[in-house]
């Protein structure tokens, strides 16, 4: 979600947030990107399994698809998901949201979210194909689950993932946090199941949303985005407020996740994987795929300070991660 935040003038920034960035140099650049690479807001990736093409979607619209040999690209647009818009009746229905691809059996599921911007106003819904071709698209509309002003969630940013026994839908963005609940066989729709609460930073504006659920060894990964997403091209956050790429982890995929010192993710736990450096500003909206080349990849959007800040300058950023000897993953 992105909620209005008061915020300095961007002049009066922008000396601070050059030394900022300067400053952190721990994190590897993202791996070259060819073709368009830009308007890449919340990404996700995934490759087909008939031919091996890489597809991206993306926020905005009907949700662009762009297509690339290689996860490194060149990527090119080839259409939208749902190009008539969504047909869940929402405001946000023609300016679709943060989407989630998954193969679910034969199927391509992705998933989505209508809303408004600031609001509460939201659902979750999702589009399927069997072979995420642009005009193959099936809208289901909502998968059951939606949220209203004074709820404790916010029903965006969808996350499926998949186990043996149940499929469990991770979601939610500032007010309460991040929440999962389960899905039916189909996973097409919710089970009913109450959402229950997996993470929580409680100071300020609750700034945590976009959760990813990913598996390595024994331990289920819980990647989140913190801070503050959008708007850089009017006004700057200050140093250190803006978008980052956080994870904590357990040994269940329902809950009791902590960060790499131990804290509960439910008490402002969260140890950060990805940061602004050099000339990446703001990295977020991230997912995960386990690549069949590099192996393990974190991908996101970001700003690249020397071309601009606005929202449609966002760019696809791939990283590899590491994972040290103790379980934690960076880059």
């Amino acid at each position: 979600m992105r909620l209005p935040v008061q915020v300095t003038g961007f002049a009066a920034l922008t000396s601070l947030l050059s030394v900022f960035i300067t400053s952190v140099t721990a994190y590897a650049d993202p791996l070259p990107c060819e073709g368009t690479c830009t308007n890449t807001h919340d990404p996700s990736l995934i490759q087909r399994a008939s031919d091996g093409t890489y597809f991206r979607f993306a926020t905005g619209g009907g949700m662009s698809i762009h297509t690339a040999p290689s996860i490194q690209g060149p990527w090119t647009f080839v259409g939208e998901v749902l190009e008539n818009g969504s047909s869940i009746d929402n405001s946000g229905a023609d300016d679709a949201w943060a989407p989630d691809v998954h193969l679910v059996g034969d199927m391509y599921h992705v998933y989505y979210s209508v809303s408004t911007f600031g609001t509460q106003e939201s659902v979750i819904g999702v589009a399927t194909s069997e072979s995420m071709d642009p005009g193959t698209w099936t809208d289901h509309g909502s998968i059951g689950l939606s949220s209203t002003e004074g709820d404790d969630y916010n029903a965006i940013d969808a996350n499926l993932f998949q186990s043996e026994d149940v499929d469990y839908m991770s979601f939610g963005s500032f007010w309460g946090d991040l929440f999962q609940t389960t899905m039916n066989g189909d996973a097409l729709t919710v089970t009913g199941d109450a959402p229950y609460q997996i993470e929580l930073n409680d100071t300020g504006t609750r700034p945590s949303e976009a959760a990813y659920i990913f598996q390595h060894d024994e331990n289920y990964y819980l990647f989140f985005s913190s801070g503050i997403c959008c708007g850089y091209s009017d006004t700057m956050p200050a140093p250190g407020e803006e978008y980052k790429i956080m994870v904590c982890r357990s040994e269940t995929v329902t809950g009791g996740y902590v960060d790499a010192d131990g804290t509960s993710c439910l008490e402002k736990g969260g140890t950060q994987v990805l940061g602004s450096h050099g000339t990446v500003y703001g990295p977020g909206g991230q997912g995960v795929y386990d690549d069949p080349s590099l192996g393990p990849v974190v991908y996101y959007h970001y700003v690249d300070t020397t071309i601009g800040y606005a929202d449609g300058d966002k760019r696809l950023g791939v990283n590899v991660l590491n994972w040290s000897d103790d379980g934690w993953p960076s880059v």
